[in-house]
């Protein structure tokens, strides 16, 4: 049995509620396309060379970078060309979404070289079927099951002081600081124009207007500052899919299982934090179909 634990960073470039998925810059959310930023993609990226990743400047404090990589090897992971689906609730409600196409692929670390790559299908009797045709078991099994708000999992994941409500608004004002920093070694009309749009929108941190309920460790916070610990959990996907590569010598006949989470979401890097457990059968440790 090959059991590849990983996590990291991985980006997303999408826009936020309530835009629509489709939108390429951000209008009505929290999320943009910044002035000399390529459009959005709203595809996941795990890894820093992936077409698509745009990585921005984080001033003197720093911030996340791109890279999914397996604890226990040297390899990296990518869920390739994978999208976050719930189209505004049309397809999904409640922000359970799929990820798809589900695509996971394993990477030598040294390389590009593909060791691993296998594909699960929401209907393998009809594999192209769209996602608006699935029906709800096809969905329910590609889906997560938990948000947790507040997570320590995710503070202890991603280096947060601590995952209450002061302390997530405490990182996001130490990250706005650390662009002015930044701002201040700028000349360029356009890196200064993208670094005044992040800093105005980091200054966004409680709901300002529940005056009553903004008291001790848990005020309440705007999503900028909240998605910082929020946690999504339950992903467990036995993938069923045909096999692009296996030079590892990976059981076909057998599902791959997938188990993780996603959280830590930093909406001015535009990445979250992953975490999860990929299980394959080897050849030579199962029956094989005759």
């Amino acid at each position: 049995m090959l059991i590849l634990n990983f996590e990291g960073y991985f980006q997303m470039r999408m826009a936020t509620d309530p835009d629509p998925t489709d939108e390429k810059r951000g209008v009505s959310g929290y999320t943009f396309a910044l002035v000399g930023e390529p459009d959005l993609d709203a595809k996941i990226h795990f890894q820093p060379n992936e077409e698509g990743v745009w990585e921005r400047e984080f001033g003197p404090s720093g911030g996340p970078r791109v890279g999914v990589n397996v604890t226990s090897a040297g390899t990296r992971v990518a869920f390739v060309d994978g999208q976050i689906l719930e189209h505004n609730g049309i397809l999904l409600r409640n922000d359970y979404f799929i990820i798809h196409p589900f695509r996971v692929r394993l990477l030598a670390a040294a390389d590009d070289t593909i060791l691993l790559e296998r594909v699960d299908l929401l209907n393998p009797d009809n594999p192209a079927m769209p996602e608006n045709d699935a029906t709800a078991a096809q969905l329910s099994r590609r889906q997560a099951k938990k948000f947790t708000s507040n997570s320590q999992a995710v503070a202890d994941a991603t280096g947060l002081e601590s995952p209450a409500n002061v302390a997530l608004i405490a990182n996001r004002l130490e990250r706005r600081r650390s662009l002015q920093e930044l701002l201040k070694t700028k000349t360029d009309p356009i890196d200064i124009a993208a670094l005044e749009s992040r800093i105005e929108e980091l200054a966004i941190v409680e709901r300002w207007w529940e005056i009553s309920a903004n008291v001790g460790q848990n005020k309440v916070i705007n999503r900028r500052a909240a998605q910082l610990a929020l946690q999504l959990d339950g992903w467990n996907i036995d993938m069923n899919g045909p096999t692009e590569v296996n030079t590892l010598q990976a059981a076909e006949n057998y599902p791959w299982n997938i188990a993780f989470w996603m959280g830590g979401w930093d909406g001015d890097a535009l990445c979250g934090y992953v975490k999860g457990t990929w299980t394959i059968p080897l050849a030579e440790n199962v029956p094989q179909a005759s």
